[in-house]
């Protein structure tokens, strides 16, 4: 009997787990392609991420390796991660037979003393036959898990370097908007003290004067706002670099110091395929497999295998022993349906996790235009704003020349300079939108965007 159970487990433990994952398909990249296509813009092979990089800032870089290093989420992304890895060995430690040992004594008395006494030493050992590969399941359900959580760190990386770059990017144009903001206050001043002569004078109306006292007051309020908005992001670059006492980076790099990397608007849909969503979302299949197989084994016979030895008056130096090897096998013959009904949430669960994926990777490409669609707006907007500029600083050297020459006024001149200080608030804010759009990019990529096989405006 012993030889047959023995036989018909080794037969039954063949019967192992062997995942097989056919991701849904849908024509969602044909339709991302054919909508790139459009815009007429051509693309070079993708590019790695460290020669993306390579065009920042060398603070920058140094900043984002101390927020690799000390940022408080990614170190409880890691943590997760030593979590999963903890899991995935206690499952595996499943794989080993227990065995155990125990050592007693025991002294009997009775109304005249002791009458005997008795010890012993035993060992047991039990092991559960991995008939039908659910141990082989529950191994790759924790691998799965483990995977899981590595991606959720480099979703968590990506997500908190767009974060402090975007951040990073805007201290730098507030700080510029605050140095143009100084430039305006200073001559909407000189302008109302011109005006102050002039109303004296009888040469401006009252009128005039109240105006520019409300363009030095809302002068006045737009520094202070952007003094505020400084000192916010310079907390907020702390918080991200791990600084609990929100100390402010002395940050050396200027804006017109900081040039942003040129993209193509058209980028290959094979680099979607590292979003971590959407890796996650395949990985979330792959599970269902697993869940689906321990569920339905659950209603399988197991068998279980066990073995004794023991030593009695081992402390009196008897030398007695005894041992016994046990086989059993065990079904469930009824529990009101309940491994029934999980089966079935398992194949619910799969369905639901197959249509998630669809979504997710549809909604991946959908984010992926959105951002490339945006890109090209900001390239159009930048030159825009850029021939603004130019137009307006025109404007402000003829009316200085024309002003040495003597043939226009002062308030002219001071005009003219508040509308190239306008430009350069213009041109300020399309730098900096044109440059967090292309982190956008990167963020929704998942990984470094192509590079731009045509001509685009250089910051």
């Amino acid at each position: 009997m012993r030889k047959t159970l023995l036989a018909v487990s080794l037969c039954a433990a063949g019967c192992a787990y062997n995942p097989d994952i056919e991701l849904p398909t849908n024509n969602t990249a044909a339709v991302y392609n054919q909508a790139l296509t459009q815009h007429g813009i051509q693309a070079d092979d993708a590019e790695t991420l460290g020669a993306w990089v390579t065009v920042l800032p060398d603070e920058l870089q140094t900043l984002l390796a101390q927020l690799r290093e000390n940022n408080l989420d990614l170190d409880i992304a890691k943590l997760r991660i030593e979590r999963a890895q903890q899991l995935q060995r206690s499952t595996a430690a499943n794989h080993w037979p227990s065995l155990s040992g125990a050592l007693s004594n025991r002294d009997n008395y009775d109304e005249y003393g002791k009458t005997s006494d008795s010890n012993s030493l035993n060992f047991s050992a039990s092991y559960t036959v991995d008939l039908w590969g659910a141990r082989a399941a529950q191994d790759d359900q924790r691998e799965i898990q483990l995977q899981v959580q590595r991606w959720q760190q480099r979703s968590l990386m990506i997500s908190l370097q767009a974060q402090f770059i975007r951040t990073y990017v805007q201290t730098l144009a507030l700080n510029e908007l605050r140095n143009v903001a100084e430039q305006n206050y200073d001559a909407s001043v000189k302008l109302l003290e011109l005006f102050e002569l002039t109303f004296e004078a009888g040469s401006a109306s009252g009128i005039e004067l109240r105006q520019q006292k409300n363009v030095v007051l809302n002068a006045r309020s737009k520094l202070i706002n952007l003094e505020q908005s400084v000192a916010v992001n310079e907390r907020a670059l702390a918080l991200l670099l791990g600084d609990t006492d929100l100390t402010p980076a002395a940050l050396k790099t200027t804006f017109s110091d900081f040039h942003a990397p040129n993209i193509a608007a058209l980028q290959p849909a094979e680099l979607l395929e590292q979003r971590p969503d959407i890796q996650i979302a395949q990985l979330a299949l792959r599970e269902d497999q697993s869940l689906l197989h321990q569920a339905e084994v659950s209603r399988w016979p197991d068998l279980s295998l066990s073995a004794s030895w023991g030593l009695s008056g081992v402390l009196s130096g008897a030398s007695d022993w005894a041992g016994s090897l046990g086989e059993a096998v065990s079904v469930l013959l009824l529990d009101g349906g309940q491994a029934k009904a999980q089966v079935r949430i398992a194949e619910l669960d799969a369905d639901i996790n197959r249509a998630n994926y669809l979504y997710t990777v549809a909604d991946a490409y959908r984010d992926v235009l959105d951002q490339l669609q945006d890109y090209q707006t900001r390239v159009q907007q930048l030159e825009i704003s850029e021939q603004t500029f130019d137009n307006s600083r025109a404007l402000y050297d003829l009316s200085k020349i024309r002003y040495e020459a003597g043939d226009t006024d002062f308030i002219n001149l001071l005009l003219a300079q508040q509308t190239w200080f306008s430009a350069n608030e213009l041109i300020v804010t399309a730098k900096r939108d044109y440059f967090i759009t292309l982190v956008n990019v990167y963020e929704s990529m998942g990984s470094a965007p192509a590079l731009e096989a045509i001509t685009s405006p250089s910051l």
